[in-house]
This record gives C-alpha cells, structure tokens and sequence, in this order.
C-alpha cells in the first residue's frame, strides 16, 4: 500500500531541491525500528519532506507490513504553530502499532515517548467517503468511533529541534496507541453535532490531566476527515483506521503509569486504558 502524503499540498508546487537519497531515508527506518534515534534528514520544505517519507515508509513497510491507516497530526493551532506548519500532516499507521484496550505498553526501544487523548474512526464506504464534501457525507461513510490513546515517541536525535518538514520526513513519528471501546456512527442519533460536542478527560493514576472537545481537532473531528480525504492518493479502504489528533497535550511517558481516557459522544460513554511498563 503506497501512500502519497498529503504534504505534497503544503509544498505550494515547489520543484524539489533536496530530497534525501533512498538509502539514506531506508537507513533512518532501520535504525528507527531498531531503537535509535532519527537524524537530521536535510530537507529544506514541505515537499522535500514528502519526497524524504516515500522512501522511510517503503523501508518500514518491509519490517511492519501493509499500513492500516493514517495518523493525521498537527489538527490544532498550537500544534501548528509549534512546529511551524499552518495544515495538518500525516502519515502511516501499521498494525505493530496498535494495541488492545487495557494493554501493559513496554517502554523498551523508546527514546522519548509521551500519550495522549486522540480520537480514531475507521472508513465503512471508502467510495463514498472518497467522494465526500461536507460533514454529514463524511460522517456516512464512516463506521465506527473509537476510544484511542496514542503514544508518539519524540525520537528525533539529541538537540535536533522538530520542525514540520522534519517531522514529515518521519510520517510525524508514530510508536504505539491503543484502541479502546468503539460506538457506531449509525447508533448516533446526530453523527455531525455528536461528535462536534464530544468531550474527552485523559487521567493519569486517577487524576485528571487533561480535558477537551471535539472543537479541539481542526474545529471539528469530521473536517479532519474531510481534509484527509481532500489530498488525495490515500488508499482509504474499508476497515482502515484514522487517528484524527490530539484531544489536549502531550504527556511524558514513563514506567508504571495507569492512564485513561474518558469520553462522552452523543450520551454514549467510551472508555480506553493502558498501564506502562519498562
């Protein structure tokens, strides 16, 4: 499964001016799956970073398999503005990374991890979908919504400050998530207000961290979606899974922490939980 990343529309048509030799970008990969640290790839824009993530994906693809969907970062302002981007980004999801509700995550092969509340939905009609303009038609060729914890691993080398074209050279640096309860589209009574209103509280040994609102995803979790959709070049088929951002911060990630996430969506209550271990 190839996937074109969407940062090719960050780019503004750009002729490339310094995309990282393949070998280089499969290097990264190996080291990446190995437990090492993401060096500097050299590149200067957007469309370098896409250029750069074509081949570090084909390299994970070997090792991890077909990807099974896309994390989109980047869906809000602040996370924007920190890496200095001004739209999404996004990049692949492998089955490796995905873990049961409940799940005891091993921090081992991390360099600097951190969890978050986020959001997944997974494609039910991906022509419809494909072919999707507003929320309501979004919503419609969307199966399910799922409770989701995800746990990005800043791995970047010692003193190398991210940047958004860094970090799309990466795929924005996906590690691990886990996947909690799910509730259908179909069993909302209001998909598109639902999931605007929805509210997230993330807790950590029982206290609360964090807490958001659907608003907190690009203004709405469907135009996330629609955005996605709106690039083009994803292979979007059916049962794939769409992380949709972060619902709040970013939390460091050590041993022996109890995390939860709760959520609210159209009165229907979610739940996902994780303990991390060494």
């Amino acid at each position: 499964m190839k996937y074109a990343i969407a940062i090719l529309a960050l780019s503004g048509g750009q002729a490339l001016a310094d995309c990282p030799a393949p070998e280089a970008m499969y290097a990264a990969a190996e080291g990446w799956m190995a437990g090492e640290r993401l060096a500097d790839p050299g590149v200067a824009n957007m469309q370098d970073a896409a250029c750069a993530y074509n081949s570090y994906r084909e390299r994970l693809e070997d090792d991890l398999g077909r990807p099974v969907g896309v994390k989109v970062g980047f869906t809000s302002k602040p996370a924007q503005e920190k890496f200095g981007v001004d739209a999404p980004v996004a990049g692949a999801l492998f089955q490796p990374m995905l873990l049961e509700n409940g799940a005891a995550v091993s921090m081992s092969g991390s360099r600097t991890p951190f969890y978050e509340a986020d959001l997944i939905v997974t494609v039910a009609d991906p022509a419809a979908l494909a072919a999707a303009k507003t929320r309501e038609e979004a919503a419609a060729a969307l199966g399910d919504v799922q409770a989701f914890v995800e746990l990005p691993d800043m791995a970047l080398a010692e003193g190398l400050k991210p940047t958004g074209p860094i970090m799309a050279s990466y795929g924005v640096i996906p590690w691990r998530g886990v996947l909690g309860d799910s509730v259908a589209m179909s069993d909302l009574a209001d998909p598109v207000a639902d999931l605007g209103a929805l509210t997230a509280t993330l807790k950590t040994d029982g206290e609360v961290v964090d807490e958001a609102t659907g608003a907190s995803l690009l203004g709405h979790p469907l135009d996330v979606v629609l955005w996605l959709v709106g690039q083009g070049g994803f292979d979007l088929s059916e049962g794939s899974v769409i992380s949709l951002g972060s619902l709040g911060a970013l939390h460091p990630a050590t041993p022996g922490l109890a995390v939860q996430a709760d959520y609210m969506i159209g009165g229907k209550p979610l739940s996902v939980s994780l303990t991390t271990v060494e």
